[in-house]
């Protein structure tokens, strides 16, 4: 496997790693809970993964859009 594919895998266990250990954390602080249930999105967008996940979302409907553009105008 390449250096660079590596690297970016070891990132993002490493991420996973420090989410999931600060989910453990913050699961029994009352705080949290009351935060999570008023606005699970801001919440949660906090961890890293999840706007790794949100930035991957965001990035895959951006190429559906320009293919969808593309398409249309090969059709004309």
């Amino acid at each position: 496997m390449p250096l660079r594919k590596l690297k970016r895998v070891a990132k993002i266990v490493d991420a996973a790693m420090r989410d999931s250990a600060r989910a453990r954390q913050q699961s029994t602080d009352p705080q949290f809970r009351v935060n999570v249930q008023k606005d699970r999105r801001a919440e949660l967008s906090k961890f890293k993964t999840v706007q790794h996940a949100l930035a991957d979302r965001e990035r895959i409907e951006k190429a559906k859009a320009t293919r969808a553009k593309t398409n249309a105008k090969k059709k004309k």
